[in-house]
């Protein structure tokens, strides 16, 4: 995280080979009709600007107080040679421990823009599901990028679930937001290599020609997709910012029986 005004020092960013293969996030509609027929045919919704800041200000602050009393931000910079990322790292677990249960992170998870729009996606009432979390991503570090890869694959009844991802801070892509292959939802659970203790998430692979859904992100900005969408994220290519966002998980409610 940084102070909103501070400048994104970038190295080359992700690979040609990624570069080449990235499109825009194409906005979702306002209407019910039309987001639903956007999940359904792309497996994703981008909503910018859907949260507003005073909304995302508690959870930042508090996530700065953490990361600050780690050592892991020092005016507004991390240092180049931490090394965050890996699903099994005891000093994230830890982190995770004192921010999951937070007030500001539960609020931000019943934040009303949020829950219309899953609404809209579920056709029911959203709640919540399993594997929220806060990821932190070093700068610098490619090998610590999340990989393409479906939630379905790591979660149990996973099939009707839905993410919601949002950066707390402006997240351009030199930072490494979220990348979404629009439509995959529809081939179904790919095989996925099994996570090993010790090593970051392998996934699954992808076609050379498969298009990633990115752009630079706004605070506010939320990216909403199936647990059955393969996504990835693009490498934190600069130079001492810490990648922060949050993910939140909501299932369909079910609906009580007919009397």
């Amino acid at each position: 995280m940084r102070p909103p005004s501070a400048p994104v020092h970038a190295e080359p960013a992700v690979s040609a080979a990624v570069t080449r293969r990235l499109v825009p996030l194409v906005a979702a509609p306002d209407d019910t009709a039309g987001r639903r027929a956007c999940a359904e045919r792309d497996g994703y919704l981008y909503v910018p600007r859907l949260v507003p800041g005073s909304a995302l200000a508690p959870l930042r602050a508090r996530i700065e107080q953490a990361l600050t009393r780690r050592g892991w931000l020092r005016d507004g910079a991390t240092d180049p040679a931490l090394r965050l990322g890996r699903w099994d790292d005891a000093r994230w677990i830890d982190f995770l421990g004192e921010i999951l249960p937070s007030e500001p992170y539960r609020a931000l998870a019943a934040a009303p823009a949020l829950l219309g729009v899953l609404r809209d996606v579920l056709d029911a009432e959203p709640e919540p599901f399993v594997g929220d979390v806060c990821r932190l991503v070093s700068p610098g570090a490619p090998e610590l990028t999340t990989p393409p890869h479906q939630d379905a694959a790591y979660l149990k009844d996973a099939a009707a679930v839905w993410t919601a991802w949002l950066p707390l801070d402006p997240c351009p892509t030199p930072l490494g937001p979220l990348a979404v292959w629009p439509g995959s939802h529809h081939l179904g659970l790919r095989p996925h290599a099994p996570v090993v203790t010790g090593g970051g998430l392998v996934g699954t692979d992808t076609p050379d020609d498969a298009p990633w859904a990115t752009g630079d992100l706004a605070a506010g900005d939320v990216i909403f997709f199936s647990a059955l969408t393969v996504h990835r994220a693009l490498d934190n290519a600069t130079a001492d910012q810490l990648r922060v966002s949050v993910d939140y998980r909501y299932r369909p409610k079910p609906r009580p029986p007919a009397p």
